[in-house]
């Protein structure tokens, strides 16, 4: 008699087709814009922040990988487009010694450290950029003036907490903001270009639409309901939060990370807009201007929660 021998092995068991590789390829084709954008608004030291952000990711993967006897994974473009995304949230006048410290962290600390791409529980990315947001502020905020506004050294969410919604309306448009006429860090200040690279991901179907739709709701409706009512003084028109702090990079780029986003449908829709509900509430009433990376990271962690949230079994 033969025995029956059944092979048990975890889930997804239909393969997309597409591979991780692959899906690197399209995130940074996505990007394209934003850093063309970014290398225009601030010259050479833009592109020595990306060269040196994507190069560094690959060699501190490659180095932990060969001290840890595992075999390499660069084929995989984790490493190098995590290091694009990383490039996007410097400002283009950070010292290199920074840039290698916080691609150690990324590459380390936020993924590595768990087995590597997949069984990391946060986004390597924002663990690297919060680390450096506390230990190197002055660095970190130290934005250089763009060609066409040489007296222009202060982002308008900065603008906006420090003075108000009357001062961001009397310094910025939201024109200048949507195309990203601003100061700021090097790939998220233009939401056009950003938005251009999200829609490529959404139509090459690398994300899924209802983490950065469901994000960018959040971010909108609750802002706007605010605004709405004139509940506070310190409210700003529902756009300005869509096109300033780096709303579309989070929505497209960081709420999107595979290993730290939820994968069932309910629970994107609901990740997606408490995430975009918690930016808005840290920027309204917190004391970081940049709310965005620290509700996707905070966002995260419940993460294992809301996978929970999954239709019946078939035939129950």
């Amino acid at each position: 008699m033969h025995s029956l021998r059944l092979v048990v092995s975890p889930h997804p068991h239909l393969h997309s087709g597409q591979s991780l590789s692959a899906m690197m390829q399209q995130i940074m084709i996505a990007l394209l814009p934003a850093v063309i954008f970014g290398v225009y608004l601030f010259g050479f030291d833009a592109l020595r922040v990306i060269i040196l952000s994507m190069g560094s990711a690959v060699g501190w993967e490659y180095l932990i990988r060969k001290a840890s006897q595992r075999p390499g994974r660069l084929t995989d473009l984790t490493a190098l487009t995590s290091g694009l995304i990383f490039a996007m949230l410097l400002p283009a006048s950070i010292p290199w010694w920074i840039i290698l410290l916080g691609t150690l962290i990324m590459i380390g600390l936020g993924k590595e450290v768990f087995g590597g791409f997949g069984t990391n529980p946060f986004n390597g990315v924002l663990i690297a950029w919060v680390v450096l947001k506390m230990s190197y502020p002055d660095f970190m905020l130290d934005w250089p003036a763009i060609a066409m506004n040489a007296d222009l050294a202060t982002t308008p969410m900065e603008v906006f907490k420090t003075q108000g919604p009357s001062f961001v309306q009397e310094s910025f448009s939201l024109s200048e903001m949507f195309f990203g006429f601003t100061t700021g860090p090097i790939g998220q200040g233009s939401a056009f270009c950003l938005l251009l690279g999200g829609g490529w991901l959404l139509y090459k179907r690398v994300v899924d639409w209802r983490i950065p739709l469901c994000y960018l709701a959040g971010v909108f409706v609750f802002s706007g309901l605010f605004w709405a009512l004139q509940i506070g003084s310190g409210n700003a028109d529902p756009l300005f939060h869509l096109f300033a702090g780096g709303t579309m990079l989070a929505a497209f780029f960081l709420a999107t990370d595979p290993p730290s986003s939820p994968t069932t449908p309910d629970g994107m829709i609901l990740f997606g807009l408490l995430a975009g509900v918690l930016t808005a509430i840290i920027r309204m009433w917190g004391i970081w201007p940049f709310g965005a990376c620290y509700a996707v990271l905070i966002m995260s962690m419940f993460t294992p929660f809301l996978d929970k949230i999954a239709p019946e079994v078939y035939g129950r």
